[in-house]
């Protein structure tokens, strides 16, 4: 930005651009216009593909637990539930 200032004309009056002092703001940043995938979310996207390749353990695991109970072979200990129910933070009966 400039300053003004007066000359020294007695007839008419002239201004001329003066400097200011002090030093001039920095331009603003360039906007980038540029797009990509961070390296975070590429390692993301593996893993993901990785989980929905995996073959669903916990149906397997429940197919396999009802055909015990079918076949009376599953008898869980009262005991053990209870303990662990306990490790976890107790049993809630209002959900």
């Amino acid at each position: 930005m400039t300053g003004v200032r007066r000359t020294g004309s007695t007839r008419g009056v002239s201004f001329e651009p003066t400097p200011l002092r002090g030093p001039r703001p920095a331009p603003p940043p360039e906007p980038a216009d540029r797009a990509g995938i961070t390296e975070d979310a590429r390692e993301l996207a593996r893993a993901l593909q990785a989980v929905q390749a995996a073959p669903d353990v916990r149906e397997i695991r429940i197919a396999a637990l009802r055909k015990a109970i079918a076949e009376g072979r599953y008898q869980p200990d009262p005991r053990e539930i209870a303990r662990r129910l306990m490790e976890r933070g107790g049993f809630d009966p209002e959900g």
